[in-house]
């Protein structure tokens, strides 16, 4: 039996409350976690479409088409800006105000 993989660690941001970078680092966990989900269900409903099984074999076998693989792109593309948007408009304020000091 082989051990599992060391998790990754990733670093602190810097200047942040170690409290904020807890709660980040658990949002971009649960947004990874939800499009895998979404990936997986979107996997078996393909399945579901075009009358194939739904055993855990075909599911884990599947391989999306590259119009798939489009679609999957840009759903995960659009999640990561829904949820990461207050980041990336907080730090756009503070570099717009820096900019008129």
């Amino acid at each position: 039996m082989t051990n599992p993989p060391e998790p990754h660690l990733r670093r602190p941001i810097v200047g942040l409350d170690p409290a904020e970078d807890r709660l980040l680092a658990m949002i971009a966990a649960l947004a990874s976690e939800v499009t895998m989900l979404r990936e997986r269900l979107d996997t078996v409903e393909r399945l579901a479409e075009s009358g194939g099984a739904l055993s855990r074999p075909d599911i884990e076998n599947f391989a999306p088409s590259p119009e798939a693989t489009a679609e999957r792109d840009a759903l995960r593309k659009r999640a990561i800006e829904k949820i990461f948007r207050p980041l990336r408009d907080a730090a756009q304020s503070l570099t717009n105000s820096g900019a008129k000091d």
